[in-house]
């Protein structure tokens, strides 16, 4: 107790002498002004590669697909299943920046077809919305394989169609067929560059304006047609929800040329999943055949959509297969 005393003591008169000094500028020296704490960095928003092409590139698809057996000129074919699949490498292709010198080449799990400029039907000029490749097989009647690009991706000849004039959305429709009696297939899909997850916007409603191209295959007692489809879609995306409603209206094209025959409208809709920039869904209830769509978005903050769909059932008394795609821009 003794010693404890004694220090206190000292600590005290050491305090006592302190206040006593004669120094005049007792001031101390002042602590380091705190570094201020940097502000984030904000993430740069990704870039996009973007049409017309500047060299070759391989693409996988989001993809529709039906197919029938027989010969429709000559009475009912058989009609198989319609479906829709999402982004994946079983329909894949790969397709050039340059028609005169590129080859162009569609797979289908282990079904393949090439194309090269002399296969080529319709040439790419903005005077028109597709380019088209064909080959027919000198030795089995009836079997042939036929490609048709939207015409967005050549330099100096992309579709004069202003709706049409996307750059990071396109499509492939690819129809093929094992002889005149024999199998035929229809397969659609659009690719291109996909919205990056964390470019995705998350809030307000979108709309998109947007075209339709596909393949139509009925059968009316003994009568079958095969009948290309085109339209419009009236798309809206709420990206708070995540929900995609559309509204297709669409016609058939008479074989041999002549004005758009009116169809039918369709509904469906769609969802997006947290953190995705792909969705899928179904054709309402009150549409004329059930089906079901898949698609993504494509393009900085999603300024692109492309969808591929699906459709089967009795429609205007025929038993009917429906595919085909959309494409669109905000």
């Amino acid at each position: 107790m003794i010693r404890r005393h004694m220090f206190m003591s000292a600590a005290a008169a050491t305090l006592v002498l302190a206040s006593c000094s004669g120094d005049d500028d007792p001031s101390p020296t002042p602590s380091p002004s705190p570094t201020a704490s940097p502000s984030p960095t904000p993430t740069a928003s990704p870039t996009y590669t973007a049409f017309p092409l500047a060299a070759a590139a391989e693409f996988n698809t989001i993809n529709a697909a039906t197919s029938y057996t027989g010969d429709p000129a000559t009475g009912a074919v058989t009609l198989g299943a319609a479906s829709t699949e999402t982004l994946s490498t079983r329909v894949r292709l790969a397709t050039s920046n340059a028609i005169a010198t590129g080859t162009y080449v569609i797979r289908e799990n282990t079904e393949e077809s090439r194309f090269t400029t002399t296969n080529v039907t319709v040439q790419p000029a903005p005077s028109v919305t597709e380019f088209v490749f064909r080959t027919d097989d000198a030795e089995t009647a009836g079997k042939f394989s036929q490609l048709e690009f939207l015409n967005n991706t050549i330099p100096s000849q992309v579709t004069s169609e202003a709706a049409l004039q996307l750059t990071n959305v396109s499509y492939a429709n690819w129809w093929r067929g094992d002889s005149t009696a024999g199998a035929k297939r229809f397969t659609t899909g659009v690719f291109g560059y996909t919205t990056v997850t964390t470019d995705m916007p998350t809030t307000g409603t979108q709309a998109y304006t947007a075209t339709v191209t596909g393949r139509l295959v009925s059968v009316a007692g003994t009568t079958t047609t095969v009948s290309r489809v085109s339209g419009n879609v009236t798309a809206s995306v709420n990206f708070a929800t995540g929900l995609v409603d559309l509204t297709l209206d669409l016609n058939t094209l008479p074989a041999g040329g002549g004005a758009p025959v009116a169809y039918g409208t369709f509904t469906a809709q769609g969802a997006i999943p947290v953190g995705q920039s792909l969705f899928s869904g179904s054709f309402l209830q009150g549409s004329p055949l059930s089906g079901t769509i898949t698609g993504g978005f494509f393009g900085s903050a999603a300024k692109e959509i492309g969808i591929a769909f699906a459709a089967s059932g009795t429609f205007n008394g025929a038993n009917q297969r429906l595919v085909g795609n959309i494409v669109g821009k905000k």
